[in-house]
């Protein structure tokens, strides 16, 4: 009872300097880190509050049901935007939370990008003015740079599904990759899609607490400008965040209160949202299996600089069109053999989106997606797994259709592989044991000797992953 009492006196001090001395204190006197009492403040701080009926009332800028955080134009304040359960929308000031306290909106400094104005959604969503969007948003971007059409349609895609990354029916996000020396248009175009996109945040900056912030707080579409993304990310030990960022209920652990003791020493932070990159570097192979590329060409001109005021209008119409559709199920779409894996969880739910807002696009897209499918086995095959699959190959009596299953001596893909290296660049067995365990292949000892077990069908799936072209053709 007393250190709730020192608690609640100290979070109603206004001064910051005041407050600090005191924490410090407290934490000498209990032995308890500074850490864990600020946390316990925010109790009785801006998180505490309590309104005229004595209910609590928590911040907030995310809960079902909410269209987004929009700026009263009477007011000058953040204020939520609801849909009701007759289909209209309407602005509220708190709402009810579920734990029979109040949700209120953040502050208009707490939200560091633009907020779309209440009165032109609410305009907009009941002139149900959506039939010129696509076409709208296409001449926005090419405002600021150039980039082939079929480029467009991914970028305009990846927009739209910014708007739905809370629909239940989105469990992977692309991110959108924008990769190419210095002065090609990324930071152009990735801005505009920034201030276009829902809740968008330009982050030139890795910093592990903003991004968990934004994530988990406020659900920004987040644009990394960073010259060597990777690098940066490892060194700033933030690589789990971008790697796991694609996929819906993925979570990233920190352990921040030790002195708490076990199960109350760790914080999870719920990362997923969409995300731009643009670097002068190539990123990391995992983290590019969960990227759509954008290779930006080479066509100097003079373009516009992208700025907030200019995406106003139409990040406002994206919102009444996110009112329209976010509580609705996404259309079905087939399979695309062509898709596999990886590639197929974060192409879908772009052509889903491409579905709702621009079905004629959707073959052209499903074309796109496949011509990326193949770029990417082919870079495949010039990492070492894709090399160790052509040496199985072409060790295999891939031409007698009448073999389904053959075994093959690891020394003979060790030499192979190494037939044209020099002295210090040869690959060990060692090594070569632990890459044909992660593909998949199986080993047995004859006579001391490891041998390699290998099917048709097996070798067959390798191929296709890798995009090498079979033998037999």
């Amino acid at each position: 009872d007393t250190l709730h009492n020192i608690l609640k006196k100290i979070g109603n001090i206004d001064k910051e300097t005041e407050r600090a001395l005191l924490i410090n204190r407290l934490s000498e006197k209990t032995k308890i880190g500074k850490s864990a009492i600020k946390k316990d403040l925010k109790d009785y701080t801006d998180n505490g509050n309590k309104d005229a009926g004595g209910k609590q009332e928590k911040l907030s800028a995310k809960f079902p049901g909410l269209v987004d955080i929009v700026i009263d134009e009477d007011t000058g304040t953040p204020i939520y935007l609801i849909k009701n359960e007759n289909g209209t929308l309407a602005m509220a000031s708190n709402w009810k939370n579920e734990e029979d306290g109040f949700y209120v909106p953040p502050g208009k400094a707490q939200l560091p990008y633009e907020l779309a104005r209440a009165s032109k959604v609410i305009k907009w969503y009941e002139n149900n003015a959506d039939s010129r969007l696509f076409e709208d948003l296409k001449k926005y971007f090419k405002k600021f740079s150039y980039l082939p059409e079929e480029q467009w349609q991914m970028i305009m895609m990846s927009v739209f599904l910014s708007y739905l990354q809370d629909h239940d029916d989105i469990h992977y996000l692309p991110y959108l990759s924008f990769f190419a020396v210095p002065e090609r248009g990324k930071s152009k175009t990735g801005k505009a899609m920034t201030y276009v996109s829902y809740r968008g945040i330009h982050v030139v900056e890795l910093r592990e607490a903003n991004l968990f912030r934004y994530a988990r707080d406020i659900g920004a579409t987040l644009f990394f400008d960073i010259m060597n993304l990777w690098k940066k990310a490892v060194d700033n030990k933030v690589e789990d965040i971008l790697l796991l960022r694609y996929e819906r209920g993925a979570r990233v652990s920190r352990v921040l209160y030790p002195e708490k003791g076990a199960f109350k020493d760790m914080e999870h932070y719920d990362i997923f949202g969409s995300t731009i990159f643009a670097t002068n570097e190539a990123v990391d192979k995992i983290l590019d299996t969960r990227c759509i590329p954008i290779t930006m060409p080479n066509r100097p001109g003079r373009y516009e600089d992208p700025e907030p005021g200019k995406a106003q209008e139409l990040k406002e119409r994206l919102t009444a069109w996110r009112a329209r559709v976010f509580d609705k199920p996404l259309p079905d779409i087939e399979v695309v053999p062509e898709l596999n894996g990886r590639l197929w969880d974060i192409s879908r739910p772009m052509l889903q989106v491409c579905r709702l807002v621009y079905p004629e696009g959707v073959q052209y897209l499903e074309e796109v997606l496949i011509n990326i499918s193949s770029q990417k086995k082919e870079e495949k095959g010039g990492y070492i797994e894709g090399q160790i699959v052509t040496a199985l190959a072409e060790l295999s009596p891939t031409r007698d259709e009448s073999i389904t299953d053959w075994n093959i001596w690891t020394s003979d893909v060790l030499n192979k592989l190494n037939a044209d290296r020099s002295e210090d660049r040869k690959l060990t067995s060692q090594y070569l044991g632990k890459k044909l365990k992660a593909i998949g292949i199986n080993k047995r000892k004859v006579n001391g000797k490891s041998q390699l077990l290998i099917t048709k069908t097996e070798l067959d799936m390798l191929l296709e992953q890798y995009g090498i072209d079979s033998l037999n053709s």
